[in-house]
């Protein structure tokens, strides 16, 4: 069974969508997962943008009820999460994931792009917080600093683009199982019944 998920490292939400999915694995027919970069934010600067901002244009009363909602989801499957002081650009960290498909060291980039982002406040559009987490993932940083400046993997990202039109994405995380969808982070037995459905009608 195959489940395609669009995401972004920006999103707190993505985070915990995926997380979850990871942690009901084992109660779950086999799957594989197919991650494709969704950038929500193209014009956030890689400086970051002070969260002061984002409250000012939500409303901090607001601002703040969101944030103890996804800190709230957060804990229920025991993910450490912390709000991140500046939103930053994501395209680096996007296009460095599919370099490291290919290098089949996916899974730990990406778990250090979040981990760093969410857990550590680390600003994942500085180009030394990437190529740092790059080589903690075991990725040559030298090869991912020479993609970065060649735009290697920019059509990847189109394709992506793309491919979320086609299906109907318009937010993130979206996960895909056959014709159906799950949209935005939801309660592992959420996840348990739909892919459970999925197989047992071979839809995936």
């Amino acid at each position: 069974m195959e489940i395609t998920v669009f995401s972004d490292y920006i999103c707190p939400f993505c985070y915990i969508g995926v997380e979850t999915l990871r942690r009901v694995q084992p109660e779950v027919p086999p799957f594989t997962l197919e991650w494709k970069g969704f950038q929500i934010h193209p014009e956030y600067p890689a400086t970051g943008v002070p969260v002061e901002q984002r409250m000012a244009q939500f409303g901090r009363e607001r601002y703040e009820a969101i944030w103890q909602n996804i800190l709230s989801l957060a804990a229920s499957i025991d993910l450490p999460m912390q709000r991140p002081s500046v939103l930053t650009n994501s395209l680096m960290a996007l296009e460095v994931t599919e370099f490291a498909k290919e290098q089949e060291k996916e899974e730990a980039f990406s778990s250090g792009v979040y981990k760093a982002y969410f857990q550590e406040g680390r600003n994942i559009g500085d180009l030394e917080v990437i190529l740092s987490i790059a080589t903690e993932a075991g990725l040559d940083p030298g090869a991912v600093q020479a993609h970065l400046q060649q735009r290697t993997y920019a059509p990847h990202l189109e394709m992506a683009r793309r491919a979320a039109h086609a299906h109907g994405v318009s937010g993130v995380p979206t996960f895909i199982v056959g014709p159906a969808q799950i949209v935005g982070a939801q309660a592992p037995d959420v996840f348990i019944k739909m892919l459970t459905r999925a197989a047992e009608r071979g839809l995936a």
